[in-house]
């Protein structure tokens, strides 16, 4: 058996610049067992190698395709299982990742065998055991499949976190050139957690894994760290920063493990705000940056996402980052109710906290969170490619969208004038297309 195994991706407005370009973590986790039952198998991922996905196939050949990606690439996997089966109609074409995790009526299409909706590696096993057996698949938790009849879909599963295999970096050891987060490469990826306990109201990532949050040991994610050939960690859990004693936990085994690394997390505002002894910890172990959801700087609008703690935290969270020497990426939500004012009052506290580094998102709910519920007869558009947060999917209510547009994106110009990060970015960008051009570009066999 061959299998090929495929992220998807959709161009944004962004994507000349390409700021982040990460392994296809997901899919060296499926690497990982695929090895382990010693299956044939390949990774293709297009921002990691360049190339074409028909390419891939045609020479590849595979007898099972699977597909990957994030709400925005929905068309794009719908297009790779149409080609996949217009050139061999016995491959069989499986879906999966975190939008089909939630939304897996997105994939009912003729050109998809099996979608995978939860517990995706062991999920993926049992599917390998029955040869993806249509009449044997409604024993297996974890999937959708049409039975020739109709939409056939299990029941979820929580995934075992501690139980899973690790990821094969054998990929990212490959094309770790090409990886990136801003000025920080190569970066690999770390998870160490599934879902999230907070409750945020907009939030996609509290209702993976069934809404259950679940941890891996300390003492598994600190042996994990041990063996991936990088300088730069990125944790891409919601939000790393949430339990004092598993924090302190970790931070006692790195330095007694004597492990240097540098470490990129994601954190809540009110975590930062009440812990600054623990933060000053992070700092020395090696974290050099915290990518913070700060939402809205006015209580009313935190109030509006159920953030659950009041907007001076976001002052005293970035003040006791500064002191730490942590870096602070700020994530921020526009919403489609913001006046002039609005963005006038966002953009000068972004001034006057000298954010370096920042994130400024258009409100868009997101099929199966709660805000959607409340939303979803006011979307106005069915084109996912524009669920990238940079465009308008409702109206906005205090003036025309080419007026919000033209107050959104000047947040966005800003930066690039006043930071010196996003600056020495574009400079480093230059410089490596520039040896590009002169053929001292990266190459891989």
């Amino acid at each position: 058996m061959k299998v090929l195994l495929v992220k998807c991706h959709k161009r944004t407005i962004f994507s000349m610049f390409e700021p982040i370009v990460t392994e296809p973590l997901e899919l060296e986790y499926l690497s990982g067992l695929l090895g382990k039952l010693e299956i044939e198998h390949k990774i293709y991922d297009p921002l990691m190698e360049g190339g074409s996905f028909e390419k891939i196939f045609e020479a590849y050949k595979p007898e099972v395709l699977l597909l990957s990606g994030y709400i925005t690439a929905v068309d794009q996997i719908i297009s790779y299982s149409r080609f996949a089966k217009n050139m061999y109609t016995n491959v069989k074409v499986v879906v999966g990742g975190v939008h089909a995790e939630i939304n897996y009526q997105d994939f009912f299409v003729d050109t998809v065998d099996f979608i995978v909706h939860s517990d995706g590696i062991n999920t993926l096993e049992k599917l390998l055991t029955i040869d993806f057996t249509k009449e044997k698949a409604l024993e297996i938790e974890g999937i959708a499949f049409y039975d020739g009849d109709r939409w056939q879909v299990n029941s979820k599963i929580e995934t075992p976190i501690e139980n899973l295999p690790l990821p094969d970096r054998s990929y990212f050891e490959k094309y770790n050139t090409r990886t990136k987060y801003m000025n920080y490469y190569p970066v690999a990826l770390l998870r160490t957690a599934l879902s999230c306990p907070h409750n945020c109201n907009f939030c996609y990532c509290k209702l993976l894994n069934g809404g259950t949050y679940v941890a891996r040991s300390i003492n598994s994610v600190v042996e994990e760290i041990r063996g991936i050939d990088s300088e730069f960690i990125w944790i891409v859990d919601d939000t790393f920063l949430l339990d004092r004693a598993r924090l302190l936990e970790f931070i006692a085994q790195i330095k007694r493990k004597k492990i240097e690394k540098k470490f990129i997390a994601y954190s809540r505002v009110d975590f930062i705000a009440n812990n600054e002894e623990i933060i000053s910890e992070l700092a020395d172990i090696g974290f050099i940056e915290l990518i913070v959801g700060m939402e809205a700087v006015d209580n009313q609008k935190l109030e509006g996402f159920n953030k659950q703690y009041p907007a001076n935290e976001n002052l005293k969270a970035a003040e006791i980052l500064a002191k730490s020497g942590i870096r602070l990426t700020g994530l921020f939500i526009v919403g489609v109710d913001f006046t002039l004012k609005d963005f006038r009052n966002l953009s000068s506290w972004i001034k006057k906290m000298r954010l370096d580094s920042y994130a400024v998102s258009i409100f868009t709910p997101l099929k199966g969170t709660e805000v959607y519920q409340k939303y979803q007869n006011q979307i106005q558009t069915t084109d996912y490619s524009k669920y990238d947060f940079l465009h308008l999917t409702l109206k906005p209510s205090q003036m025309s969208a080419a007026f919000f547009y033209l107050n959104f994106y000047p947040l966005y110009l800003g930066q690039f004038f006043r930071s010196r990060y996003i600056r020495r970015y574009i400079r480093n960008l230059i410089f490596k297309s520039f040896k590009r051009m002169l053929g001292f570009g990266e190459k891989h066999e």
